[in-house]
């Protein structure tokens, strides 16, 4: 696969740059999130546990986030991320069983927020193809120890991708897969529990070669064990 060339570089940086973090981050948070749509072609539900895990070492960090699993290294400017993504699972994916491999270049904003772009590349014969990717978690502000966010997540997929899913016809260029704006506040409870809630605007193509466009709410209970 094209994204998986870049492995004797990360074996390269991973013996020869430090993590430039001020304090190692070693953290684990479980989630349960409920997902409520409504487009024109109808309205879903999804129900969907997550894990989130970081764990800093002297190299690079190792991560579990959003159905993506991976490591991540110092680069100028921000930080790069190698990982693997299961589409069930993947906030970007298909809802399919699929596996891609991703490479991400991101920034750190401020408040905690990120934004982050890269390429995904399809792992496997099935379903073949590639995405270009965004994610963005901007912080809006802070009141009474609640967080007010954007965040936006949205990829391009190549014709091969699109047309191997049904997305589109087969054709030249890249189509968007899907785009979603969110508004989201995250309430604690207490240091261990948190909740957040939000509600914005989906895109999504479609298996009839069009898409569905409308608004979703999110509801996720969080746990952070360490």
């Amino acid at each position: 696969m094209r994204c998986l060339a870049v492995f004797p570089l990360l074996t390269v940086l991973l013996t020869s740059l430090p993590l430039h973090a001020e304090e190692p981050v070693h953290s684990l948070t479980l989630s349960l999130a409920g997902n409520l749509y409504q487009t024109a072609a109808g309205s879903g539900a999804k129900l969907q546990p997550s894990m989130d895990l970081r764990h800093d070492t002297a190299y690079g960090s190792l991560f579990v986030q959003q159905g993506e699993a991976g490591i991540g290294l110092p680069a100028p400017g921000g930080w790069m991320t190698l990982a693997a993504a299961n589409e069930s699972q993947w906030e970007l994916g298909a809802n399919s069983s699929h596996w891609m491999g991703v490479l991400r270049y991101g920034v750190d904003l401020p408040q905690g927020g990120s934004l982050s772009i890269g390429y995904a590349d399809r792992l496997g014969s099935a379903s073949p193809g590639s995405l270009l990717i965004m994610n963005l978690d901007l912080t809006l502000g802070h009141w009474r120890n609640q967080r007010l966010s954007l965040l936006g997540w949205a990829s391009l997929a190549d014709s091969q991708r699109a047309a191997s899913l049904g997305h589109q016809a087969d054709d030249s260029g890249r189509h968007l897969e899907q785009s979603n704006l969110l508004l989201m506040l995250n309430h604690p409870f207490d240091p261990r529990w948190s909740m957040d809630i939000g509600a914005g605007s989906r895109w999504m193509a479609d298996s009839a070669r069009q898409h569905s466009a409308g608004w979703q709410a999110v509801l996720s209970l969080n746990c952070k064990l360490y």
